[in-house]
């Protein structure tokens, strides 16, 4: 496997790459896009916090800290300041005294809370079953 990648890596380097090729050469560019999200969004705490985001908005700091079950203050602080800058989460500084800090999904954020409203949905239909039941099995 790992040397037909690297033939496929070679040839995709060739102007004069088949159809197949072509298609391949398209796929890992998609490959390029898709892994670096992925790679972020399955960073510790990422996901719980978006899904406690997505219960109620807006939220406050503390209030996301006590729907978050054992996160700590900075990995809450670091992921929504990662979030912030992928355009996932949004924060809001309202002009009170003392100020007050309001966070809230984007656009982008909600869509991604739809797609793991239906990830929870999967779990929940697998979770506790024995995985060499016929229910695992892809009929023939």
């Amino acid at each position: 496997m790992f040397i037909n990648q690297v033939v496929i890596c070679y040839r995709l380097g060739m102007v004069s790459a088949t159809k197949s090729e072509q298609l391949d050469r398209e796929t890992l560019d998609e490959c390029k896009i898709v892994h670096p999200a992925w790679n972020e969004l399955t960073r510790t705490w990422t996901l719980p916090t978006i899904h406690a985001l997505g219960l109620q908005e807006p939220a406050r700091f503390n209030e996301l800290k006590r729907r978050i079950e054992g996160i700590s203050a900075t990995s809450l602080a670091e992921r929504l300041t990662q979030m912030e800058k992928f355009g996932i989460v949004q924060r809001k500084v309202l002009p009170l005294t003392p100020p007050r800090v309001e966070y809230s999904l984007t656009v982008k954020g909600h869509e991604l809370h739809k797609i793991l409203g239906t990830l929870a949905d999967w779990s929940k239909r697998w979770y506790g079953k024995e995985p060499n039941s016929r229910e695992f099995l892809v009929p023939k």
